[in-house]
């Protein structure tokens, strides 16, 4: 098998099974990314700051179109707030809300779970070298 195509075969694997498995908390694989990439991403010298939608597209590689959908449908499910942006009246600053911050733990165990299914018979050896081999592909493609 080429290496590409396995790569992109378990990528789908991994989208597949932890869309199925997300699907308990009315949340999607790209939902739970955006919101993992605000809550790591809003907060600048212990203060939080939110996160643009053109920030957030820029480090989840989602085009624009297609970040506003997800997100619209976030803050219509009350997971993400828009405030305006301070440092440009165009743009909005998003910011979880306490309900999205209070499901992110129970987000996070569904995934955790996921992926302790698609590594079980791996040692942590294998794990660690694995996840530094794709950090050094996804460097060289960037």
């Amino acid at each position: 098998m080429n290496i590409g195509y396995t790569i992109n075969y378990c990528s789908k694997l991994l989208k597949n099974r932890l869309n199925k498995e997300l699907e308990i908390e009315d949340i999607t694989v790209s939902q739970f990314a955006t919101i993992k990439d605000i809550e790591m991403n809003s907060f600048k010298d212990g203060k939080e700051v939110g996160a643009t939608a053109v920030e957030i597209s820029e480090r989840l590689d989602i085009d624009k179109p297609t970040i506003s959908g997800i997100i619209n449908r976030l803050i219509d499910k009350e997971y993400v707030e828009k405030q305006p942006n301070p440092n440009d009246k165009r743009s909005f600053v998003l910011k979880l809300t306490k309900e999205s911050k209070k499901k992110l733990p129970k987000l996070e165990e569904i995934n955790n779970k996921v992926l302790s299914n698609a590594t079980k018979g791996l040692s942590n050896e294998e794990v660690l070298l694995f996840k530094n081999t794709i950090s050094k592909i996804i460097k060289n493609m960037r």
